[in-house]
């Protein structure tokens, strides 16, 4: 027998063993193997099967849950109407007592009385108190008289005591009133009456006088993004009197600008530190940025202040023609801050590592912040010293 004829023969086993049956619910055909029972019911069948045999419970056991409710609704009405008439038959019981006790008031009989009115009658009885009329004097003439007497008596020791000269209006100064009151109160009765004479009582000049606080010396750190998460170590020892103003991207112009908006209310002679010119020497000249510090120091001379210029920090990305440039700006920097009476404080060897500064090689790590913090803390310390 050769090899077709034997796959020949298993083809045809394999047909009669696999025959096309129908499901007997959705009456959808599959090929099966073997002779499957009459009543054929496929997988998708038994399982809607299934499911429809929960739906059902769970049908039921809802109908159950609200017929539990309806009866303990019912239930629950039951017990209200109860305790209504409870309250309502109370009621009526202390309406009556309160009857009788009244009627046995009146007759002189015994009466209903409740524990409170019982303890306080009793307390009456045992203490004896004999109640009286404390105004009864007011009623009569000469009661009044006798009030306004005592009246006008500490009325005219007020008046003696008091600094105001006979024939002028009195002023009762109490212990509320503020010494701004007092003093008002004066100056008018002393216009009403046209004699010019000083009527404020002994020191209370002095008090108003010396009532003014003095302010102390407002510090302002002001600069570009290098003064991020500097304010801690600067505003920590007096944080009501400094403050740090950082302007991202700033250069001299723009603090020349904002200078005086940000030192509105900055009081009398204050302490300005600044820190500016790093972005300038990315972007102009030396002579350009040389006449940028003079008109910002123009302005800083009209504001009256002690302006103490912080030096440029150097920029390890830009290599060794941008730190050159910016050595020679520090060191005009120096001596124009002396030619013109500030102040100028260098950070260039403080700021040497790596380390100080971010990845990007322009502003300052953590590191870096703390110690440019510290440094103008103690330069803030020694400048108000």
């Amino acid at each position: 027998m050769t090899d077709s004829e034997v796959a020949v023969g298993v083809t045809h086993v394999a047909d009669d063993t696999m025959k096309m049956t129908g499901c007997g619910s959705c009456g959808m055909y599959m090929i099966l193997e073997g002779a499957p029972g009459k009543s054929f019911v496929c997988m998708k069948c038994r399982l809607i099967e299934l499911m429809e045999e929960k739906i059902r419970g769970l049908e039921m056991q809802v109908e159950s849950l609200v017929e539990f409710r309806k009866g303990f609704e019912q239930i629950m009405e039951q017990r209200h109407e109860v305790s209504e008439g409870k309250s309502s038959d109370l009621q009526m019981e202390a309406g009556l007592g309160n009857s009788e006790g009244r009627l046995g008031e009146e007759s002189g009989q015994w009466k209903h009385v409740t524990k409170r009115t019982r303890q306080r009658k009793r307390r009456a009885s045992e203490g004896e108190i004999e109640l009286q009329n404390r105004f009864a004097e007011l009623e009569n003439e000469e009661g009044a008289q006798q009030v306004v007497t005592e009246g006008d008596r500490a009325r005219k020791k007020r008046r003696a005591v008091s600094p105001i000269g006979k024939g002028e209006e009195l002023m009762e100064i109490t212990p509320n009133m503020s010494p701004r009151r007092i003093q008002d109160g004066l100056k008018r009765i002393t216009r009403e009456n046209g004699n010019g004479k000083n009527l404020q009582p002994e020191g209370t000049g002095d008090r108003l006088e010396n009532s003014t606080v003095t302010r102390k010396r407002q510090v302002y750190v002001i600069g570009d993004s290098l003064l991020r998460r500097i304010d801690r170590p600067v505003t920590r020892a007096d944080p009501e009197n400094r403050r740090v103003c950082c302007l991202p991207g700033a250069k001299i112009r723009d603090v020349d600008l904002r200078l005086k908006r940000i030192l509105k209310g900055a009081g009398k002679n204050p302490l300005i530190i600044l820190h500016v010119g790093t972005n300038d020497t990315a972007r102009f000249s030396l002579e350009s940025i040389k006449g940028d510090y003079v008109r910002l120091g123009r302005t800083l001379k009209e504001i009256e202040a002690q302006v103490i210029f912080s030096g440029i920090l150097p920029v390890p990305r830009e290599g060794q023609q941008r730190c050159d440039k910016i050595m020679t700006i520090n060191r005009w920097l120096r001596q124009w801050c002396y030619k013109e009476g500030f102040g100028m404080y260098g950070h260039w060897e403080a700021f040497m590592a790596r380390g100080q500064f971010s990845r990007d090689g322009l502003h300052l790590s953590r590191e870096g912040n703390r110690l440019l913090g510290w440094r103008l803390a103690q330069l803030i310390k020694r400048a108000l010293n």
